[in-house]
């Protein structure tokens, strides 16, 4: 059962991956089912059983790319933190820094690393998303919020980042980096975005240090 399960779940995968390829090649409209079966090698049963329609299988290649920036970006935070419930202004002020820093950073990297699944999700935006997969992404974007303000809660609270409007906080924190990462993979600017990533990261903290 194991063993079947991991086979279902590696062809699973590989539509998606092929998926992406003829998205990025050919563009979301003109991708048909039967170029992602010809480029995966999966059945049309085996394509239908996972996902239904290319639809679909836009819709879980959109999300499955927010849950794989969301899980690097946790693994980075937690990775570093080191501080703890009680720690003193400077501890709290260094978990501050460290924390606006790694989300600009694992962003770069996250978007670097996946150049074409990244370009995939600015010009889909979610759009092929159906009622299902909207509430989950939803929630998962819920989640995540959760956890970026508990990370974030104690130092708030000593005073050692500064509180803005609850609307504001993504565009402070990876506006700057967003927009050159757009027009790197449109290929509007050559420089890579990681050559960027320090300067980006410390702009980002500089509008949140509170010294």
């Amino acid at each position: 059962m194991q063993k079947t399960s991991a086979k279902s779940k590696q062809r699973r995968q590989e539509i998606l991956a092929a998926a992406l390829k003829c998205f990025t090649e050919h563009g979301l409209a003109a991708t048909t089912i039967e170029s992602i079966r010809k480029e995966s090698g999966a059945s049309v049963g085996s394509l239908y059983h996972h996902f239904g329609s290319k639809e679909a299988i836009a819709g879980a290649l959109y999300i499955e790319g927010m849950q794989n920036h969301f899980e690097k970006l946790r693994g980075s935070l937690e990775s570093g933190g080191g501080v703890r419930s009680g720690d003193g202004p400077a501890k709290m002020a260094g978990l501050a820094e460290f924390g606006v820093k790694t989300i600009v950073r694992t962003y770069c990297e996250w978007i670097s690393e996946n150049p074409s699944w990244a370009k995939f999700i600015f010009s889909t935006r979610g759009e092929m998303l159906d009622s299902s997969q909207r509430k989950r992404l939803k929630a998962e974007n819920r989640a995540h919020m959760n956890y970026l303000k508990e990370f974030f809660r104690e130092a708030q609270e000593q005073g050692e980042i500064k509180t803005y409007p609850a609307s504001l906080y993504h565009s402070l924190l990876i506006g700057p980096a967003q927009d050159y990462a757009r027009q790197w993979l449109n290929g509007r600017v050559r420089e890579p975005l990681d050559t960027h990533t320090d300067i980006l990261s410390e702009a980002a903290w500089r509008l949140f240090k509170t010294h």
